[in-house]
């Protein structure tokens, strides 16, 4: 006996996908709490002393308190409407996929939005970092200040169209008007990280031009580039956006993980700011005044090198003549000695 419904696979592929979907974004939550966690560890010493810095650690500190926030309403909310999908309105027409996609919940959707936004900012914010001793710093800026600008608009227009009563009763738009929202936001994620790479690439050519191929592993590795430039969103995006394009029912479960997958890449950031071992500001003027002093050493003819001492054994013998008055005691002939030589050591003797 068969309990399976009277349903297509795609069907129930979306289904599975959904739910699916709602079960990995529960794993990323716990990496938020935990990178949450350290990042509190990280910046709250930093906070309670004076030293130089410690109002941005403070800022920082609120920060990740309010991405956790948002992380948190997020999976809530995630968890809400699938139950409410799976359980509640089980027996809604087309079944608990066709739920979803026609329910829109208003918390679970301004917390996505924002999540994106911070996420956008801090990216650019980083980006602007690490070309702050360039000429075009503030056209780095400028333009930084305008994807953003962008990105709130398109924000703030998705989030007043899905909100409007009619939406109720048609969800198909929130994901129509997702699409262009999240390609624009993602277009924007990833001309921010290529600027970011280049130029953490570029200080990596220098940095081992100047002290050899070792060192420049420390400021640009491959752990660094996919942090720094938060690499980690915009690959999310896409395995959202191009199954999405493609009409596959996969897209529905890359969409869940994307609003955790948004928070985990600032806080990523922030614990390698809180740790010392991100991109700062003295990077680029530290790196210059290495090379000027390499290069000044280099001006300098090299010692040569010291001769090594020979491989002989040098080994000095001294013979000392011993006298004695004693004349019990018969000194031996030795061969070498002539009877005149014999007799006049003797006689010189007594």
């Amino acid at each position: 006996m068969s309990y399976r419904p009277d349903e297509s696979n795609e069907q129930f592929y979306a289904e599975g996908a959904w739910l699916q979907g709602a079960i990995i974004t529960g794993v990323l939550y716990g990496m938020v709490i935990v990178l949450s966690a350290m990042c509190w560890r990280s910046l709250w010493p930093h906070t309670r002393s004076n030293a130089t810095g410690y109002k941005r650690h403070r800022f920082f500190l609120c920060y990740v308190t309010f991405l956790f926030l948002v992380g948190t309403i997020y999976v809530a909310f995630n968890a809400q409407i699938t139950q409410m999908g799976f359980i509640d309105n089980r027996l809604y027409p087309g079944g608990p996929g066709a739920y979803e996609e026609a329910t829109s919940s208003a918390p679970l959707n301004t917390a996505f939005v924002v999540s994106d936004w911070c996420a956008d900012i801090l990216m650019i914010w980083r980006c602007t970092a690490v070309y702050r001793d360039t000429k075009i710093h503030r056209l780095i800026i400028g333009l930084g200040s305008i994807l953003f600008l962008g990105v709130l608009v398109c924000g703030t227009l998705w989030l007043a169209i899905v909100s409007t009563p009619a939406q109720a009763t048609s969800g198909w738009m929130s994901f129509s008007l997702l699409f262009p929202y999240l390609c624009f936001s993602l277009a924007i994620n990833i001309f921010i990280s290529l600027l970011t790479v280049i130029r953490l690439l570029y200080h990596r050519h220098r940095i081992s031009k100047v002290l050899g191929s070792g060192h420049g592993t420390i400021y640009a590795s491959f752990a660094t580039v996919i942090i720094e430039s938060a690499s980690i969103y915009s690959v999310c995006s896409l395995l959202y956006l191009i199954p999405y394009a493609l009409n596959s029912p996969i897209s529905y479960a890359f969409m869940q993980l994307l609003g955790e997958a948004q928070v985990i890449a600032p806080l990523l950031i922030i614990h390698r700011v809180s740790e010392g071992k991100a991109w700062t500001t003295h990077s680029a003027t530290l790196m210059d005044n290495n090379s000027f002093q390499l290069r000044r050493l280099s001006a300098f003819p090299k010692p040569e090198p010291a001769s090594a001492p020979p491989n002989r054994l040098n080994v000095e013998i001294s013979f000392h003549e011993e006298i004695t008055r004693d004349e019990s005691i018969n000194t031996p002939k030795s061969p070498y000695l002539n009877s005149a030589d014999t007799a006049d050591a003797f006689g010189r003797a007594v």
